[in-house]
């Protein structure tokens, strides 16, 4: 009883994640406001290949569910529940994908600033002018 709570418990703190992950991306909104940034992110060498890993991987497992006729809660079965296994494959790769386009700022190389288009973090102020005068 006691292993069972636990597998239970472990899955629906993973189910929980990737819901809180989902509300971070607006529902899809954000989503799809960072589609046009996926060009860029996998051009951009200062990108790390294991961001671009799990961008490519979250796409193709998704696809590759959703092509192969094999379901964890079928349809056939099951009924309108059994598309609860599609949605949450959804759910997980727009979640997973807009984790990571979210952190991509562009390319912060000068020269290429200048004739790209740069994604800029809100929080950061840049063009900014300032002095340190030294009180002696």
């Amino acid at each position: 009883m006691n292993k069972t709570m636990n597998i239970s418990n472990r899955f629906l703190d993973s189910f929980k994640r990737i819901l809180v992950k989902f509300r971070e991306a607006g529902f899809g909104i954000k989503f799809i406001k960072n589609l046009p940034k996926v060009a860029d992110y996998f051009n951009d060498r200062d990108v790390s290949l294991i961001g671009k890993a799990k961008i490519f991987f979250a796409f193709l497992a998704t696809l590759i569910y959703f092509v192969f006729a094999i379901d964890i809660i079928p349809e056939l079965l099951f009924g309108p529940i059994g598309f609860l296994d599609d949605a949450f494959m959804v759910i997980w790769m727009v979640g997973t994908i807009n984790e990571e386009l979210e952190k991509y700022k562009g390319p912060q190389i000068s020269s290429i600033r200048g004739s790209k288009k740069v994604y800029k973090d809100p929080n950061i102020i840049d063009d900014a002018n300032f002095s340190i005068k030294d009180e002696d």
